[in-house]
């Protein structure tokens, strides 16, 4: 049983390192695709309630760490990245920071709930047997190529519910602080949601019955 459990580790980790990630060589993509207009969507901001407080939808865009306001000591050596945030928005900048920023792709709009609040005060028990290095492992191999069909829970930074999508779901890493970016597939369609300075939870559907 040990000498089963300690192969699977071993082949779990060795793909986990060697596999490159077909997600995020479509992240990548769809980067691109984006700043050329090919993926147009929405970006929102929400106040400290939860409540939507500015839209603005654009055809082409991309947002990235405003280096403008990166602060530097007397040295020129830099000291702290900017928390702002630069939104291109077609020929024009939108320059932002404090809110909750979302992206939603207008191909990710399908995934999307109408009651998000529904997922807010969950409570999942699970009796399952597992042995969590080769879930964490596995998990990891898995969303690089396919995504886990799952529920995604976006709230404020004051834990508002503010949305919620499901599909099978990947999230990324960003060049901005404090941010994740989700691709999610449903319907053989691709669609993408960005959260900046907000909380979330992915819950695998399989936990949701």
């Amino acid at each position: 049983m040990y000498k089963r459990f300690a192969r699977l580790i071993c082949l779990a980790l060795v793909i986990a390192v060697a596999l490159p990630g077909c997600s995020a060589f479509d992240n990548a993509i769809a980067d691109a695709m984006r700043a050329l207009g090919a993926s147009p969507g929405t970006i929102y901001n929400f106040g400290t309630d939860g409540q939507l407080v500015y839209e603005v939808h654009c055809r082409s865009l991309d947002f990235q760490r405003d280096t403008m306001f990166d602060r530097y000591n007397k040295k020129g050596e830099k000291i702290e990245d900017s928390s702002v945030i630069a939104i291109s928005c077609g020929d024009n900048i939108i320059r932002t920071v404090g809110f909750t920023t979302v992206y939603v792709s207008d191909s990710a709009k399908d995934s999307l709930f109408a009651n998000s609040q529904q997922f807010a005060n969950m409570r999942i028990q699970n009796n399952d047997r597992g042995v969590p290095l080769v879930n964490f492992a596995w998990r990891a191999v898995k969303n690089n190529f396919t995504g886990t069909q799952a529920v995604a829970q976006l709230c404020d930074q004051w834990n508002n519910p503010i949305m919620a999508f499901a599909g099978s779901v990947s999230g990324f890493g960003t060049d901005v602080n404090k941010s994740t970016m989700f691709q999610i597939k449903r319907n053989k369609t691709t669609g993408y949601v960005w959260i900046s300075r907000g909380s979330y939870t992915v819950t695998d559907a399989a936990l949701l019955g």
